[in-house]
């Protein structure tokens, strides 16, 4: 059976980035002896044009459409996918051919994008296996409808079948992609190792798509897809995006061993948390390459960390601070201001708590986006910040009433202006676009973050 895979997403900020996720689905389809082809809309200079195009060359049987996200998740400067993905739907409902959604866009909407989409089908979660038995049903003529995970309408009514996730997982198509494109604009190339999130984060929506149980890869196969990418492509910076990188340890560790046994010469970033990295493993991800760590530490005062569900306490994100600082490795915190409970006192906690550690970089975000069948939509219920059963596919954002947008950002944007290591993409401070466009145009690689160092010793000097 033919197979067009069409990834939706055009976003660029802070840099552009490979739609891995469809490239998974791509070789589970290839596999199972499908014709399967990609046609990635991030670059495209005409989209009708594109579309048509690719229709026309690979004369599909089905039609695939990865949506990433709905909206760019940055407060108060929203902006909404929903009515470029509108025209997309639209455009391929042209051809009369069936069309399936997916991604992790789609997969926390199923029913507000079917019926936004005006799709009938799409996959919920991870779509290996899903879009695989979908077009093995198809292609034998038998019923679809029954396929795991797939989400339908059928006479008017939402249905959704039992979801699951696959075992092992091995590499993507990546010779589907356009893989020098996305490093040269974008500086890196994203590597998957493991499915699956065991933390309770109130706002988190990894478990809702990838599950609750952690599924690594071998060691041996990211290894591999990370040399291909080296030899094949001169490819040499990476980001692992897995949610957490250091959990398991022992999966981390032995990614670490694999790459210095190889002796391959790169470079990468990852995801972390706090919770249970030890200087033993740092000083093992330097020596495999590392420059430097990203935590998603989300919170910075004792009161906010238990709100936002953390599973660490400030003391451990001061212990970790002081292992990068001794492993010579730069690190970068998330926040996360204007979750439940927010006041002035903790963000003011929050600001003397990254005074204090210090690190590379601090990447602030404004408010809680609330998505579906989250802790956080139900705090947001029972706060009376939205109405039970509110269509969430449009944006909401929590921010605490006993702070307030307002004065949030004013507390924030005084802070961040003083301080270079600062940055908050929803207000323009520092990492702007233009400027990611033109150091990755200068030749930079890896995360632009760690160029705040740059702007903080030369601060320091004055």
């Amino acid at each position: 059976m033919k197979m067009l895979l069409i990834s939706a997403n055009r976003e660029k900020s802070p840099y552009p980035v490979s739609p891995i996720g469809l490239a998974y689905v791509a070789q589970a389809l290839l596999s199972d002896g499908h014709d399967a082809r990609v046609l990635d809309l991030c670059f495209a200079e005409d989209i009708a044009e594109s579309i048509d195009a690719a229709v026309v060359a690979s004369r599909p049987d089905v039609i695939g459409l990865s949506i990433r996200n709905v909206d760019n998740l940055t407060y108060p400067k929203t902006t909404s996918y929903l009515p470029y993905l509108l025209t997309v739907a639209r455009k391929l409902r042209e051809f009369g051919i069936p069309v399936v959604a997916g991604g992790s866009g789609f997969s926390l909407f199923p029913e507000e994008m079917l019926r936004h989409l005006g799709l009938e089908y799409g996959i919920t979660g991870e779509g290996e296996g899903a879009m695989t038995e979908f077009a093995r049903r198809l292609c034998a003529g038998w019923d679809v409808l029954s396929t795991p995970n797939l989400a339908y309408i059928k006479d008017g009514s939402f249905r959704q079948n039992p979801i699951g996730t696959v075992g092992a997982f091995a590499s993507p198509a990546r010779g589907l992609l356009d893989n020098e494109r996305y490093f040269r604009d974008g500086g890196m190339a994203n590597i998957q190792t493991k499915r699956g999130c065991p933390f309770s984060c109130v706002y988190c929506t990894y478990p809702l798509i990838d599950g609750s149980r952690i599924r690594c890869r071998e060691a041996a196969s990211v290894v591999d897809e990370m040399q291909e990418m080296l030899e094949g492509r001169g490819i040499d910076h990476f980001f692992f995006v897995d949610d957490i990188f250091n959990h398991p340890a022992r999966q981390a560790a032995g990614i670490c061993n694999a790459i210095i046994r190889r002796g391959l010469s790169v470079k990468w970033t990852c995801f972390a948390t706090p919770l249970g990295m030890t200087p033993e493993l740092l000083g093992l991800m330097k020596e495999a390459g590392c420059m430097g760590v990203e935590f998603g530490t989300d919170a910075a005062s004792a009161k906010m960390l238990t709100a936002m569900g953390k599973s660490f306490t400030k003391d451990d994100i001061r212990r970790v601070s002081a292992q990068c600082a001794e492993a010579w490795l730069p690190a970068a915190h998330y926040l996360i201001l204007g979750g439940p409970g927010e006041t002035d006192e903790t963000v003011a906690e929050a600001f003397a708590f990254m005074d204090e550690i210090d690190p590379r970089a601090v990447i602030a975000m404004i408010g809680v986006r609330v998505y579906p069948r989250t802790p956080m939509e139900r705090i947001s219920v029972a706060g009376g910040m939205i109405k039970e059963g509110a269509n969430l596919l449009q944006s909401h954002f929590y921010v605490s009433p006993l702070i307030g947008v307002e004065r949030l950002l004013s507390m924030i944007s005084a802070h961040a202006a003083l301080r270079p290591n600062w940055l908050v993409p929803a207000m323009d401070v520092r990492g702007r676009d233009e400027t990611m466009t033109m150091l990755r145009k200068l030749g930079y690689r890896g995360p632009l973050w760690d160029m705040l160092g740059v702007a903080k010793s030369k601060a320091a000097n004055r």
